[in-house]
């Protein structure tokens, strides 16, 4: 399994819910290559509430653990914690 082929897993279960994409991500979350679980991960973060439910399915099917399922969710729920900065410009002092 390399970093392409789980990133457009990714693309397929972000946009389209494709199962077979989404049991792809789950697959990699338990690879030996740690960057592969990295992007596996993020892909599935960025999915949302159907990561949810999948990750909820693969761990009643002992597919990943619940330390993996997790460190999954960790990033989404950090971001929605996160308090959100509207950009403001900034007036510098005229020059003497």
């Amino acid at each position: 399994m390399n970093s392409t082929y789980v990133f457009l897993c990714g693309v397929a279960w972000c946009q389209f819910g494709e199962e077979a994409a989404g049991s792809e991500l789950i697959r990699a979350l338990s690879s030996a290559d740690g960057k592969i679980r990295v992007l596996a991960r993020a892909m599935l973060g960025k999915a949302g509430l159907r990561s949810k439910a999948l990750i909820g399915e693969a761990m009643a099917r002992q597919e990943v653990s619940p330390i993996q399922a997790s460190l999954c969710m960790f990033e989404q729920e950090q971001m929605s914690t996160l308090p959100v900065l509207e950009h403001t410009a900034l007036s510098l002092p005229a020059a003497a």
